[in-house]
């Protein structure tokens, strides 16, 4: 086994996620960050001065990477958790006004957030007919963004449920996905029914058309056929769908070795 990128095994008790998190969380000059903005992302997180909004700095690359395309469009998010509002805020001021935004949260509280430009739907994630109600509401959805319980069992739950069911060229995005390493949330390394390792077995559903072992189910491109891909960033998981008809392959140019 290749080793060379693993630093020594400290000999120190496992941490508790609570303290992982804390000792990541950094004070910042919101305007300075603001002002050195590399990105729209980062621009309309920065900017927010109303609700409270909790991001992981990494993650604002990550989401215009893959939701740039979205911007001034009347693009249908639906944000799993909605905690403080200040989440729903900074997407409508990164989609802009055309933007239809909704959210789901199981706070009662968080139906304060409801307003004409942002809609609350109170309830669990992991409630197929919350979840319902809210597309219906929307019309459909584009993009989905998982901020919610952070529990494996709502995370997959939630996917199962809606990701065959928004646009065909949709974005599924789960946020915080560390607490599939934490056995408080359901996780722990490599444990299975965790979302990381329900994530990493759509890898191979995605390449279901090359696997010549297994039975049926293994062969199965339904999932394929409908995800263009799933890039994992740290602590977060993105699935890209996209009509996907069986891929093929040519040769071009005719000077060969042999």
């Amino acid at each position: 086994m290749l080793k060379f990128w693993r630093r020594p095994a400290a000999e120190a008790a496992s941490p508790a996620w609570a303290e992982i998190v804390r000792s990541r969380q950094v004070a910042v000059d919101q305007a300075a960050e603001l002002a050195r903005a590399r990105n729209p992302a980062e621009a309309a997180f920065y900017a927010q001065t109303d609700c409270l909004a909790l991001k992981w700095h990494h993650y604002l690359e990550v989401y215009d990477r893959h939701l740039s395309r979205y911007r001034g469009k009347p693009v249908r998010l639906l944000e799993l958790g909605v905690f403080h509002g200040g989440s729903l805020q900074m997407w409508r001021r990164y989609f802009g006004e055309a933007a239809v935004i909704h959210g789901i949260d199981v706070d009662p509280r968080c139906a304060a957030f409801d307003d004409p430009g942002l809609h609350v739907h109170i309830g669990s994630q992991a409630d197929p007919a919350v979840l319902d109600r809210a597309m219906a509401a929307m019309g459909g959805v584009d993009v989905v963004i998982d901020d919610g319980s952070h529990r494996n069992d709502h995370q997959i739950a939630s996917f199962e449920h809606l990701y065959p069911r928004i646009a065909p060229d949709g974005v599924y995005v789960v946020e915080d996905v560390h607490s599939s390493y934490w056995p408080e949330f359901q996780g722990g390394l490599r444990r299975p029914g965790s979302f990381v390792e329900f994530a990493k077995r759509q890898l191979d559903r995605l390449n279901a058309r090359y696997v010549v072992e297994g039975d049926a189910a293994d062969r199965d491109t339904a999932f394929a056929d409908m995800t263009h891909g799933i890039a994992f960033h740290d602590s977060m998981v993105v699935f890209e769908k996209r009509p996907d008809t069986a891929p093929w392959h040519t040769a071009v140019g005719h000077r060969t070795l042999y």
